[in-house]
């Protein structure tokens, strides 16, 4: 379904079925050149109801600020505290809220897992850190439904296209990626979580679903068509980077995690001393940033009234930076460049999988690994059981035997579990 000159693509094309609020059948019309026509107000979007009066729209837009500041973690803030960004985003919340809109919120992330699979990230494929991520997106959406009734949706714009030629992942890796991101978000029926692929954004294809072979084909055509529509020419890199503290947060937080992502990469082979390897590692920085610029600049063109929402620590400026699994002691390292582990009392860690090795286990799902946990007796039970470990210190329990009894000392442990947790659910089979 690969498109010719002129397409019309739905929005938000991998969109997961739902009966929300939000139409499915507003449409966007794609032209050889950027600048794509936005789309307009489906008629399913109207209601039979009177509109909200200003003063209403104004007080509610302030309470969802105050439920999405809450998810933020800046650098920075105003002189009363504030997130620097709430005086800019409340007015577009507030446009949503009169005209009694789900409110839209856009998020370039979840590109890939790091190749370094050694000591960093504990596999290939999306695990317990990815759940915990998504949960997260989905509690701010139910947050906002709480005192919204129409609720909110998260677009997930993936973007490790963008980036895992200048890493060394491969097209089809990335592909399977984010084809198991989606299979989590269905099977888990996050309705308010949504995606978007960048071939789909530049109208190269029109298809919610496609297939690895047609996947990889429009990859490095994709790379080309958004350098070419978003590219400035002459853009000066390292001017931005001595004129813009987020890109240069965000570059800096590139050389860190490239130090250890790219060690067993084939982009690094040959650049054997530290001076070589650091030289090498700052290029790769850089050109990921060009490209981070052209994608923020095609966000920003499909996405105009959308709340931007970002995995990257900031200033907050332009965005609400949104750690993903929030850590007591820093913004959180994004769940594709982490392994997650699990306390006895929930608690989830962040860190690189050399880092867990000592202190927890791995654990296995459907017969790969997929997390760590603390070393502990109240895991070990007589019965069979699974454990499942959720958002917001939650945990569920189930039997995987029909009819087990648990023993005195099951019990035991699953009272001083349930002592521990915020939420204990024991299901039996």
């Amino acid at each position: 379904m690969l498109a010719t000159t002129v397409v019309e693509v739905p929005t938000h094309l991998d969109l997961i079925p739902s009966n929300d609020t939000v139409s499915t059948k507003t449409q966007l019309t794609f032209h050889p050149d950027p600048s794509p026509i936005l789309p307009t107000k489906a008629d399913d979007n109207l209601r039979n109801e009177p509109p909200i009066c200003s003063t209403r729209a104004r007080l509610k837009a302030e309470q969802i600020m105050d439920i999405v500041e809450g998810y933020g973690s800046h650098q920075r803030t105003t002189a009363a505290g504030e997130w620097l960004g709430r005086s800019s985003f409340t007015p577009l919340v507030q446009t949503h809220v009169a005209a009694d809109r789900a409110i839209p919120m856009v998020l370039p992330a979840f590109p890939m897992k790091s190749n370094n699979r050694m000591s960093k990230v504990i596999g290939a494929l999306p695990d317990l850190s990815e759940e915990l991520g998504l949960a997260r997106l989905v509690n701010l959406c139910q947050d906002i439904k709480a005192v919204y009734l129409p609720g909110a949706v998260v677009v997930i714009v993936t973007d490790g296209i963008c980036y895992n030629d200048l890493t060394g992942n491969s097209d089809e890796e990335v592909w399977e990626y984010g084809n198991r991101l989606r299979k989590m978000v269905a099977g888990k029926g996050y309705a308010c979580i949504r995606f978007c692929r960048i071939m789909n954004m530049l109208g190269l294809y029109t298809g919610a679903d496609i297939s690895k072979a047609e996947y990889v084909k429009l990859c490095d055509l994709s790379r080309a068509e958004l350098h070419r529509r978003c590219g400035q020419t002459g853009f000066d890199v390292n001017r931005l980077l001595k004129t813009d503290e987020d890109y240069l947060r965000t570059y800096n937080g590139y050389i860190k995690f490239l130090k250890v992502d790219l060690k067993f990469s084939p982009v690094t082979k040959g650049y054997d001393t530290p001076k070589q390897y650091d030289k090498r590692i700052k290029t790769i920085a850089k050109k990921m940033i060009i490209r981070g610029v052209e994608f923020a600049t095609l966000v920003r063109q499909i996405y105009p009234d959308s709340l931007r929402l970002s995995i990257h620590p900031s200033s907050g400026q332009t965005k609400l930076s949104c750690p993903l699994i929030p850590q007591r002691d820093s913004f959180s390292m994004s769940p594709w460049h982490c392994s997650v582990a699990v306390t006895v009392d929930g608690t989830f860690i962040t860190a690189h999988k050399a880092s867990h090795r000592e202190k927890y286990e791995p654990i296995e799902k459907d017969g790969r690994p997929y997390f760590f946990r603390e070393r502990s007796a109240l895991f070990d039970w007589d019965a069979s059981v699974e454990f499942s470990h959720q958002y917001q210190q939650k945990l569920e329990i189930r039997g995987r035997i029909r009819g087990e009894e648990l023993s005195d000392a099951d019990l035991d442990k699953l009272a001083l579990l349930a002592i521990r947790h915020k939420s204990v659910t024991f299901m039996p089979t």
